[in-house]
């Protein structure tokens, strides 16, 4: 038997023990969700309900492993919980038995995200949607397969009509708002021809199915309770979904915490969490406040954020662990001086002692970090990038690279193939003609005329495109690498992103922190030598061999969720880039960013970092500022290290400019990150 209450705090142990009926457990950062999970499923066990009568959805599969093998040591029983998984792993065992009654085989194929896009284009191909005529995406081909395939995967998790997901989300492509809805109907045509579902699909069609008498009677009458972890980052049909299953026996469980729903781009629906009682009458709301992870001053930090916003249950985390230092900020001149800082601090905390594993550096947008893995490259500090690929082996600056190699050098073969095979048109025998030819030019001038003695007519429109984009660099007027970067993100291959990808804003912001960290080279050789150096050499130890040594972690916000490091740096707060500027635009984007910032500052277990950039580009072109987010903070959580100059100055000289640092503190207490210079002193 297992001794709950000595194993369970107060608040664990209250839903542990009175979780029947409809029950809403709001599960702080730290608070120790999956241990409370886990021991309700031991609990309802020990009450003898059979396994088979319980439902647990987790939103991945590693979580429900490790869910049952906690309830298995619990309970010593050889196995457990058979309905346990991710939604999409439910659905696909229902709809394995019950497909037919949807008109699919029961043998039906789960395509994967290549077999959509392949049918996808299939569809495109038979719609043959026209190039836009006029308004913003006049001029502009027509979305690539996997902008279509995200673009309709969006609309049916949200369950939104295409119209309202493209212009709200999507507006460039409004003018082909009745082309998506041809390519969607003949896509649910074909799939249904080739007995085939989507992973939307799954979830679409076990709604469906779960309206039907037969299929609905035996499962909501099968799960007596129903235990839905994440329950913050569903989406409207899971939410639906989880009413279905539970709308018998009325047991269900849903555990989430609404201060960390930060995914609303993948068409999460925080208003499930924060509607749910009124979906659910008489629902029980449980608060789990208790905190293992972080020290006091962190909490009073988050706590301190988290209350600005007004759609929320409110909460207050308290520290179990212990008291430690309040959270740093140290704002730096530019960005480059920022990267030099991040750097030197971390060096500084692993010669103290931190573990490499327990530091983190975490950012609102992946391009925020190119300057400091440029610096942690040149100390030699290895490093692990989550959530996405190191900034110089992502592809689209791969591209740039390339397109500045055949300025420097017209015979690099390698960089022909990379910039000539992204072109509709031409493959490689058309790509092998082209560089023949061209090895014959004297200089990057001649080479406009080359192809079209030696390539068919679809090649040639192909090689047409490469010249818009190629005259774009030659027509630059300052042949320096970043006049050169910035020619090439206003050129056709701007429309390349937008075309290809469906995060190409974020591709192009990538491009312009590459022209930033160029402004630093007078020649291209001297850039493009030691661009390849960092991409070369980033992921090498000693003596060219690959690295083996415990590495810090660097990672998008969104990818740290869910976990914790001893020591996080949260980098550029700064105003315009976190909140980001598009989610300000978006409805209730600005309560997501503070939600995102809670979620960063709750990783961390015994010290925090805030910095952020005073200007903006590498050598402080212009004012940036902190973020709005600082201004809210208390000032007295916050170890502020700002250059404070006191506003009095301007009109007496005899004041005096104090600075906060380590030994001194100012007279009087600004906003935190506040700072009042004179622009020629930058």
């Amino acid at each position: 038997m297992v001794d709950f209450q000595k194993e369970l705090n107060a608040e664990q142990h209250a839903v542990v023990q009175k979780g029947d009926g409809p029950c809403l457990v709001l599960a702080g950062a730290g608070s120790g969700k999956t241990r409370t999970i886990t021991y309700r499923v031991a609990h309802l066990l020990e009450q003898g309900i059979k396994p088979e009568n319980i439902l647990l959805v987790t939103f991945t599969n590693k979580a429900a492993d490790e869910m049952r093998r906690r309830v298995q040591h619990l309970t010593g029983m050889p196995s457990v919980l058979p309905w346990s998984g991710t939604f999409h792993h439910v659905a696909y065992r229902i709809l394995r038995i019950y497909a037919p009654l949807l008109g699919y085989g029961n043998n039906f194929t789960v395509l994967d995200s290549d077999d959509s896009e392949s049918i996808i284009k299939l569809c495109i191909k038979e719609t043959k949607p026209e190039s836009a005529g006029s308004g913003q995406a006049a001029g502009k081909k027509f979305p690539s397969a996997r902008v279509v395939a995200n673009i309709l995967s969006y609309t049916r998790n949200a369950e939104l009509p295409i119209d309202n997901v493209v212009d709200t989300r999507w507006y460039q492509w409004t003018p082909y708002i009745e082309d998506f809805k041809q390519i969607a109907a003949s896509y649910a045509k074909r799939k249904k021809e080739a007995n085939a579902m989507d992973f939307d699909d799954l979830l679409v069609n076990l709604l469906q199915l779960l309206n039907a008498p037969q299929v609905h009677q035996k499962y909501a009458g099968q799960f007596k309770y129903v235990l839905v972890d994440e329950y913050q980052d569903t989406n409207k049909i899971q939410a639906s979904i989880v009413r279905q299953f539970s709308s018998l026996h009325n047991n269900v469980i849903v555990v989430g915490d609404d201060a960390q729903s930060i995914y609303s781009f993948r068409a999460a629906d925080i208003q499930n969490i924060l509607q749910f009682p009124n979906e659910f009458p008489g629902t029980k709301i449980f608060k789990l406040e208790s905190n293992y992870r972080s020290t006091e001053e962190i909490l009073e930090v988050a706590n301190s954020v988290i209350s600005h916003n007004q759609s929320q249950y409110k909460k207050t985390l308290k520290a179990i662990g212990h008291r430690g230092p309040k959270p740093f900020l140290y704002p730096q001149l530019d960005q480059q001086s920022e990267g030099n800082f991040v750097a030197s601090k971390i060096e500084a905390l692993i010669e103290k002692g931190t573990p490499p594993k327990e530091i983190a550096v975490l950012f609102r947008a992946s391009h925020h970090s190119q300057m400091l893995e440029v610096e942690l490259v040149r100390r030699g500090i290895p490093y692990d990038y989550r959530g996405g690929v190191r900034f110089f082996e992502r592809a689209h600056i791969k591209d740039v690279l390339s397109y500045l190699r055949l300025m420097n050098n017209i015979a690099d073969t390698a960089a022909w193939l990379r910039v000539l095979m992204h072109e509709e048109g031409i493959g490689p025998g058309a790509a092998q003609k082209l560089i023949a030819v061209i090895r014959e030019a004297k200089n990057i001038e001649e080479i406009s005329g080359l192809g079209a003695a030696v390539l068919g007519a679809k090649a040639q429109m192909g090689w047409n495109n490469f010249m818009k984009i190629w005259e774009a660099m030659l027509s630059s007027v300052v042949r320096s690498p970043t006049g050169l970067i910035d020619a090439l993100a206003q050129s056709a291959y701007r429309d390349y992103l937008d075309t290809e990808f469906i995060d190409s804003r974020e591709r192009l912001n990538d491009i312009n922190q590459l022209a930033l960290f160029a402004e630093r080279y007078d020649k291209l050789d001297d850039f493009l030598a030691e661009a390849t150096l960092e991409e070369s050499f980033r992921a090498l130890g000693e003596n060219g061999k690959e690295d083996t040594r415990e590495k810090i972690v660097l990672t998008t916000i969104h990818q740290a969720k869910g976990l914790e490091w001893a020591a996080v740096f949260v980098l550029n707060l700064s105003s315009g880039a976190f909140p980001s500027e598009r989610a300000l635009k978006e409805e209730n984007g600005l309560e997501e960013e503070r939600r995102l910032l809670y979620v960063a500052i709750t990783r961390a277990k015994k010290e925090l970092y805030f910095t952020f950039p005073m200007t903006g580009g590498s050598f402080g072109d212009f004012l940036s500022g902190p973020s709005m987010f600082l201004d809210e903070i208390d000032y007295d959580l916050i170890d502020d290290h700002s250059l404070l100059v006191n506003p009095t100055v301007l009109n007496d000289p005899k004041e005096d400019i104090s600075y906060i640092d380590e030994d001194v503190k100012p007279r009087k207490k600004p906003k935190p990150g506040s700072f009042l210079i004179d622009v020629d002193d930058l």
